[in-house]
């Protein structure tokens, strides 16, 4: 395909319009890599980024479109012309194309010219043999690490971008190890974990700790300021270390068993809602338990809430509670307590049964006989299935 020829280094196109293109052409189905969006746009000039600005403000009027489409697009080619094509391939020519342009073409061969001078003579096979043929200069290393030399005035040669192969835009980038060792990458914005190991970090590490809840926050203040052992991210037993240096540990477990058992008791023995209560995630919660060593006060929390949730005084509690399915998992006590509210509730409606003759009627009699809530009642029946037994 000819016509193809760029206009600027794809290194000169705005970044502002290679990146509308590249969400253009995700919208139009036709995903691409920056590499070819900008080899794309090197074959406008800086005259026609307004153009490509209003096409890719606007939606894409038919699909797919790529990088070269949409060039072709604003030179004037129909939108579903430039669609087929795309569908059609015919635009990787177009790459090629623009590539073969860019390449310089080999110097050709000159012809020999014939001469007047007399043959030469044969030389024996033997001679030939023993010849030495001139040897090729291999580069030193170096030769190899060694600057290279410009010439004073000329354009240095800008490195071409990185084509990659077309239609795998989709495909996701490897992930590679982290670098180790001397390659070790290290935020220069934040500071090394022996840093908080020093004497006149422990002003800084005192007022946190006075400010925080749990070890968990005091992580979430030192994360984005600090690095782990190694160069690694920050973590949990990394603060613990830091803390242990200073002595600044065992006041802040002292705090932490307070609100944990605080936050369990608020909850009503429910971890996930104590957790939500202290701002962490369940897990983080349940590791407090075992690490303050609180299993014995936290069993004692959930019993004493399941034996609330069991008893048979409690019933206007316990119907609000048969809809909280994930508080009684919490509490472990599913199976006992729709058995016990299922047996509570069949002896209230039995004690009713004889004076009424529809379900509804049987409901609001036993509702109001022992002054309970006619919604809850009745959704309680319906969950626990109940209404089959009084049907007239």
């Amino acid at each position: 395909m000819s016509g193809w020829k760029r206009q600027r280094h794809p290194d000169d196109v705005p970044t502002p319009v290679a990146v509308a293109l590249a969400d253009f052409c995700r919208r139009a189905r036709a995903p691409a890599s920056p590499a070819l969006v900008r080899e794309a746009l090197s074959v406008l000039g800086p005259t026609d980024d307004a153009a490509v600005r209003r096409l890719t403000d606007a939606e894409p009027a038919a699909t797919p479109l790529g990088p070269f489409a949409v060039v072709e697009v604003v030179r004037g080619t129909a939108p579903k012309v430039a669609a087929e094509r795309q569908a059609a391939g015919q635009y990787e020519l177009a790459r090629l194309a623009l590539e073969d342009a860019e390449a310089p073409d080999d110097a050709p061969l000159a012809k020999p010219t014939r001469t007047s001078a007399p043959p030469a003579t044969r030389a024996p096979a033997g001679a030939a043999a023993n010849e030495k043929r001139p040897r090729r200069g291999r580069a030193t290393m170096n030769d190899r690490i060694a600057p290279r030399k410009r010439v004073a005035g000329g354009d240095a040669p800008r490195p071409r971008p990185h084509q990659p192969l077309p239609g795998t835009a989709f495909l996701p980038k490897r992930k590679l190890p982290a670098p180790r060792g001397r390659f070790t990458r290290v935020d220069s914005s934040r500071s090394t974990y022996e840093a908080l190991l020093k004497a006149d970090a422990k002003e800084a590490l005192t007022t946190i700790v006075g400010q925080s809840a749990t070890r968990f926050h005091v992580f979430r203040a030192l994360e984005p300021g600090y690095l782990g052992r190694a160069g690694k991210p920050l973590s949990v037993a990394d603060v613990e270390g830091a803390l242990t240096r200073h002595q600044l540990f065992q006041g802040l477990k002292t705090r932490e068993r307070d609100g944990v058992l605080t936050a369990l008791a608020t909850a009503r023995g429910s971890a996930p809602l104590a957790a939500k209560e202290l701002g962490r995630r369940p897990g983080e919660v349940d590791s407090l338990v075992n690490e303050l060593s609180l299993s014995r006060q936290a069993g004692e929390i959930r019993e004493r809430f399941a034996r609330e949730a069991l008893d048979p005084a409690n019933l206007p509690l316990r119907l609000q509670l048969l809809f909280r399915e994930r508080y009684l998992a919490d509490l472990k006590i599913e199976r006992r307590f729709s058995d016990a509210l299922t047996r509570d509730v069949t002896k209230l409606l039995d004690d009713c049964a004889e004076a009424a003759k529809t379900v509804p009627e049987l409901v609001a009699m036993a509702a109001k006989k022992h002054a309970l809530v006619e919604e809850l009642l009745a959704r309680a029946v319906e969950r626990l299935g109940l209404a089959r037994r009084y049907l007239r």
